[in-house]
C-alpha cells in the first residue's frame, strides 16, 4: 500500500485533552501503517510525539498560497477556526474535516461562519459520534460525514495494570479539562449520600482548568478533603494507573461528544456511570459497559453508582470487549480507508 503524508492541524498545540488525544493517537497509528505524519499550529506549547513533524503555520502564507504551501497528500484539520487560513484559497489538495465539538458560543460560530464560507471546499468530514453528526449537520446542513468513534491506544490502556491510587471502596474517577459544563460540582454532592452506603468512598477528579479553584473551595466547605482528590494535570503514565485503581469512571458533563476517558477507561477494563447526555447514553447504549443517570439528581447519580458497583464485574466484561473493535489500530485503519477513497 502506498505511503500516505498527513498533517493534522489546530490552533495550538497542544489542543485541549481529547483533541491532543485523538491527533497523537491518529499520529502513532498511521506510523504505525507504514504512513508519515505531522502537526501543524500557529503556536506551540510542547513538541509533538516521538517520530511526528512539527510544521510552525504562518497566517499570511497561508491567505496568500493556501494549503499549496504544505506538502501533504491530506490536510486533516480538528478545529473550525484554523479552516478560515487553510480554506481562503480553493485547496487544489484534499481537506478531511473531524468534527470533535463545539463546547462554548465562539466556537460554535466559527463553526457556522466556516461552514457557511468553505463548506463545499472540504472532501470529506469525520464526526467522532452520532452526537456530533447531528450537530454538525444542525450547524452546517447536510455533510458529507461518517461517524468514526476515537481509538484507544489498548497496548498503553489496558487491565492487569498496577493500582497504586486506590484509596478507597468504590474507588471513583473523573478526568478533563474542568469547566462549569463539565458539572463536576454534582459529582461532589453527591459524595455525603454516596457515603451513607459506602464510608469508605473515594473520588479523584483529574485536570485543571478555569473551575479547580472553585471546586477545591466546594469541597474545603463540604469537609470532604479525605474523600475527594484533586490530582491537577498529570502525565499519561500516572493516568493509565489511575484508571487501573479506579472502579469506574464517572461523569456529569452536560456538553460532549466522544469524550475520550471513557474508552481509556474501557479499555482498562472499567464501567462507566455518565449522565444522560445524548453522547453519554450513546456510548452507553453500543459498549453496555454501565448505566446513565438522570441530569442533577444527587439521588439518581449514588443508586447508579451502587448497581454499577454490584455488578462492576459484568460491566467491565462488555467495556473490555467494546474496546477491541475501537482500539487504535482499528480506528487508524477506518481513518485511512478514508484517505485512500478521496486520493483514488
Amino acid at each position: 500500500m502506498k505511503s500516505i503524508s498527513v498533517i493534522f492541524i489546530v490552533a495550538k498545540y497542544p489542543a485541549t485533552y481529547g483533541h491532543t488525544s485523538v491527533i497523537n493517537n491518529l499520529c502513532h497509528g498511521l506510523n504505525e501503517l507504514g504512513h508519515k505524519t505531522a502537526i501543524g499550529a500557529f503556536s506551540f506549547d510542547s513538541d509533538p510525539p516521538k517520530g511526528v513533524e512539527k510544521v510552525i503555520l504562518k497566517k499570511n502564507e497561508l491567505l496568500r498560497s493556501g494549503v499549496a504551501s504544505l506538502e501533504y497528500d491530506i490536510i486533516h484539520p480538528h478545529q473550525a477556526q484554523v479552516l478560515y487560513y487553510l480554506l481562503f484559497k480553493k485547496p487544489e489538495k484534499p481537506i478531511v474535516f473531524h468534527y470533535h465539538a463545539a463546547s462554548n458560543i465562539i466556537q460554535e460560530l466559527n463553526l457556522k461562519s466556516s461552514m457557511k464560507l468553505f463548506k463545499k471546499r472540504i472532501s470529506k468530514f469525520i464526526s467522532v459520534s452520532k452526537k456530533a453528526s447531528h450537530h454538525l449537520e444542525e450547524w452546517a446542513g447536510k455533510c458529507d460525514d461518517v461517524v468514526i468513534y476515537n481509538g484507544v491506544d489498548t497496548k498503553f490502556f489496558h487491565p492487569g495494570l498496577e493500582q497504586p491510587y486506590r484509596k478507597g471502596s468504590p474507588q471513583l474517577l473523573f478526568v478533563s479539562v474542568l469547566r462549569k459544563y463539565k458539572k463536576t460540582v454534582d459529582l461532589i454532592n453527591a459524595m455525603p449520600e454516596l457515603l451513607k452506603t459506602y464510608p469508605k468512598a473515594h473520588l479523584q477528579i483529574v485536570g485543571n482548568g478555569e473551575d479547580f479553584s472553585r471546586l477545591q473551595n466546594i469541597i474545603k466547605k463540604k469537609n470532604l478533603e479525605k474523600n475527594i482528590e484533586m490530582t491537577g494535570r498529570i502525565d499519561d503514565e500516572e493516568l493509565r494507573l489511575r484508571y487501573a485503581s479506579c472502579d469506574m469512571y464517572v461523569s456529569a458533563s452536560t456538553n460532549e461528544h466522544c469524550p475520550v476517558p471513557t474508552f481509556e477507561a474501557m479499555a482498562c477494563g472499567r464501567p462507566l456511570v455518565l449522565s444522560e447526555l445524548e453522547s453519554h447514553m450513546e456510548i452507553i447504549n453500543v459498549s453496555k459497559a454501565g448505566l446513565t443517570f438522570s441530569f442533577s439528581n444527587n439521588h439518581d447519580l449514588c443508586q447508579k453508582i451502587i448497581n454499577v458497583y454490584e455488578n462492576k464485574e459484568v460491566f467491565g466484561k462488555d467495556a473490555l470487549k467494546f474496546v477491541q473493535n475501537h482500539s487504535l489500530q482499528e480506528f487508524s485503519k477506518r481513518v485511512e480507508e478514508i484517505y485512500n477513497k478521496i486520493l483514488n
